[in-house]
């Protein structure tokens, strides 16, 4: 039976999110002289979440049987549908071919409001898009594994209830009654996943400058999405070569309107 990874190399991940987080925060606008105010100065630098992408990529290279060419830094762009390319935070490709594709997100406080729709907002576009560029045959035959993991920081401001809108037309699905914004996030990412818009999401949850972590929901856990990324794995293994092959090769009868 394989392993999977151990509970402290997430814990290891996690702290090194947070003390990127500092170490971009004291280092931000050295050069120039100008900081970005309040938090904003430790996640402007972008690679906060490189210690979690690391322990991603590691999971994908771990299968000796076949090698997998996972690429975590520099332009990792694909083809779009609404976009002529998105450049992805982890790409898996196998004979030149695409297997997978993540992205890596956080939300520290104090503007959990404002944050948490640009980053729901992010994931629903950039799941229409890549779905899209599937159906249209963009990425061949072979559907592609999509991923996602979000981190979300354990404040006051995360874990206490969130007022609805007033005087909305319609009500409100009742299952966002009394929640707060990780519970609004576990609510997005198990329905996106629900709906087929990514194959495996993970979400976690930590309190600053801590590495232990929580996980709202088992079906957003990081086990769970380590799961599903070995099963992509034992997929791609069994497929004859061939096979793969003709499957990954794009349909350019497919790339119209």
């Amino acid at each position: 039976m394989t392993e999977i990874t151990p509970t402290h190399t997430w814990n290891a991940a996690v702290r090194g999110y947070w003390d990127g987080l500092s170490l971009q925060q004291a280092k931000q606008g050295a050069a120039s002289g100008v900081k970005d105010t309040g938090n904003r100065a430790a996640v402007t630098g972008g690679k906060q979440m490189d210690a979690l992408q690391q322990v991603v990529a590691d999971i994908w290279k771990s299968d000796p049987e076949i090698q997998l060419d996972v690429r975590t830094a520099g332009h990792n762009n694909l083809p779009a549908y609404f976009r002529p390319a998105k450049n992805w935070d982890l790409v898996v490709l196998y004979r030149n071919s695409l297997v997978a594709a993540m992205e890596f997100k956080s939300q520290r406080g104090p503007s959990f409001g404002n944050n948490y729709n640009n980053r729901t907002e992010e994931a629903l576009g950039l799941a229409a898009d890549s779905q899209m560029a599937v159906e249209r045959g963009l990425f061949g035959r072979l559907k592609p594994w999509f991923g996602f993991v979000m981190l979300v920081e354990k404040a006051k401001g995360s874990t206490s209830e969130v007022r609805l809108p007033n005087r909305m037309p319609f009500p409100v699905d009742n299952v966002f009654l009394g929640s707060s914004y990780i519970e609004r996030y576990r609510i997005f990412f198990e329905r996106m996943v629900a709906e087929g818009n990514y194959d495996a999401a993970a979400l976690i949850t930590s309190e600053e400058g801590i590495s232990a972590f929580e996980e709202p929901s088992v079906g957003l856990s990081v086990a769970n999405l380590e799961a599903s990324i070995r099963a992509r794995i034992s997929y791609i293994k069994a497929l004859p070569d061939g096979i793969f092959d003709q499957l990954s090769r794009a349909d350019s009868t497919k790339n119209q309107l």
